[in-house]
C-alpha cells in the first residue's frame, strides 16, 4: 500500500494560528502519509520564505498560489486547484478557516464530479465564524456538515457551533511545541515586561490594551511591547504616541523562542478559538493576564489567579497594582504542567492520523 496523500488548504503561507496548526500536522515523520500544503493567496508576509523553508526541510510538498487578491484568489482558486487533485489524488482535503472552506467549497460545487472520491476534514479554528459573511458562511457549512467534516479545537468551539449550525462535531484539541528559549534583546532590565501578541483586532481586545497601556503610560514599573497588525494599528499607534515605555513591532519571527524573555503576556481577548498564544507562552512558562472569555480560559486551569471577567479595566489594573508582589515562577510552573498534559503537538497528529484513517 502506498502512502496516503492529505492536502491541507490554508490562506497563505505566513504567520497565523491556523497555518501553524496545518504545518504541525504536516511536518509529522510518519511514513505512512504524503503531506501536501496549497494556499489559496499569495502572501506578502516578511517571513513567507522561512516559513516555506521549515516546510520544505520537513519535506512537506508545497503548492504556491498565483494570485496576490483575496477576493480573486478565492474565486478563482478552483480552476488551478484542480489540476493539483487530479495529479496527486489525495485521500483526503483538509481546511483552516473560512478563505480555505469558501475555497474548498467551491472547488467541490464546480469539480463534485471530479473530486467524488475524497474525503473532507475542517478544522474550526475560531469560536465566531464568517463575520461580514453570514449568507455565505450558512451554505459553506451545510456543506461541512453533509461532508461530516468538522472536527473542533476545543469545547468553547464545539459549544459554540452547536448554538449556530445544530452540529456538535468531535474536538481534537491543538498541539503546541514546547520551544528552546533565547534571550530577547530589547528587554528593559529593572522593569516587569509585558508582552502583547496579536491581530489588532476586536477580537483581541485592542481596546483594552490600548487603554491600560494608557493608564500606565510613562510608569517605570512596566515596559509594553506589542507585537501584531490590523485594522487598528494606527488607532494604537496614534492613542500611544508619546508614551515611553512601550515599543511596537508588526511581526517577531519565531517570537515563541523569546517568550521566556518577558515576564508576563497580556491577553485581553474578547473571544478566541483556542489561543495558541496563550499555549506556547505557558510552554514557556510565561503567565498570562486574560479575559475570562471562551477559547482563552480553556488554555489555562480552571482556578487561574490572573483572569479578568468582562474585559473589566478596574481589574486589570487591580492585578497590574500587585504585579510586583506576584509568585511569577509559581504561576508559570502550575501552567505548563497544565498544557503538556493537554496540548502536545505528538497527541494532536496521532489523533488526526487516526482520523485520516477511518
Amino acid at each position: 500500500m502506498g502512502q496516503i496523500i492529505i492536502f491541507h488548504i490554508i490562506s497563505h503561507f505566513d504567520l497565523g494560528g491556523a497555518e501553524r496548526i496545518a504545518a504541525n500536522i504536516a511536518e509529522s515523520n510518519n511514513p505512512s502519509f504524503e503531506y501536501h500544503l496549497i494556499e489559496v493567496e499569495k502572501s506578502k508576509g516578511v517571513y513567507r520564505d522561512d516559513f516555506l523553508n521549515e516546510l520544505r526541510n520537513h519535506r512537506v510538498r508545497l503548492h504556491l498560489s498565483p494570485i496576490k487578491s483575496r477576493k480573486l484568489a478565492i474565486l478563482l482558486f478552483p480552476f488551478w486547484f484542480i489540476f493539483i487533485y487530479l495529479k496527486y489524488k489525495p485521500t483526503v482535503i483538509h481546511s483552516h478557516t473560512e478563505i480555505p472552506d469558501l475555497s474548498v467549497f467551491l472547488a467541490d460545487k464546480l469539480f463534485g464530479r471530479l473530486m467524488r472520491n475524497v474525503r473532507f476534514v475542517r478544522t474550526i479554528h475560531n469560536t465566531e465564524l464568517w463575520t461580514g459573511w453570514k449568507k455565505i458562511g450558512k451554505y459553506v457549512e451545510k456543506f461541512f456538515i453533509e461532508k461530516k467534516a468538522n472536527i473542533a479545537i476545543s469545547l468553547s468551539t464545539q459549544k459554540n457551533y452547536k448554538e449556530n449550525y445544530g452540529e456538535k462535531p468531535a474536538i481534537i484539541y491543538n498541539g503546541v511545541a514546547e520551544v528552546e528559549q533565547k534571550t530577547f534583546a530589547e528587554i528593559a532590565n529593572g522593569r516587569l515586561n509585558i508582552l502583547f501578541a496579536g491581530r489588532l483586532e476586536y477580537q483581541k481586545g485592542v481596546d483594552q490594551l490600548i487603554q491600560i497601556i494608557e493608564h500606565y503610560g510613562n510608569d517605570n514599573r512596566f515596559f509594553f511591547y506589542v507585537v501584531g497588525n490590523g485594522s487598528k494599528e494606527e488607532e494604537l499607534k496614534h492613542r500611544l504616541r508619546g508614551i515611553n515605555n512601550v515599543k511596537y513591532y508588526p511581526k517577531i519571527y519565531k517570537l515563541s523562542s523569546y517568550l521566556f524573555s518577558f515576564d508576563y503576556l497580556l491577553m485581553p481577548s474578547n473571544f478566541e478559538g483556542l489561543s495558541l498564544m496563550s499555549i506556547e507562552a505557558s510552554m514557556a512558562k510565561l503567565p498570562v493576564i486574560i479575559n475570562d472569555c471562551l477559547g482563552l480560559k480553556d488554555t489555562l486551569p480552571e482556578q487561574w489567579p490572573l483572569k479578568v471577567k468582562d474585559n473589566e479595566l478596574s481589574a486589570y489594573y487591580n492585578i497590574f497594582d500587585h504585579l510586583q508582589d506576584f509568585n511569577r515562577t509559581e504561576a508559570g510552573e502550575q501552567s505548563y504542567n497544565f498544557v503538556k498534559q493537554h496540548f502536545t503537538i505528538k497527541k494532536m497528529r496521532e489523533n488526526y492520523e487516526s482520523l485520516y484513517l477511518s
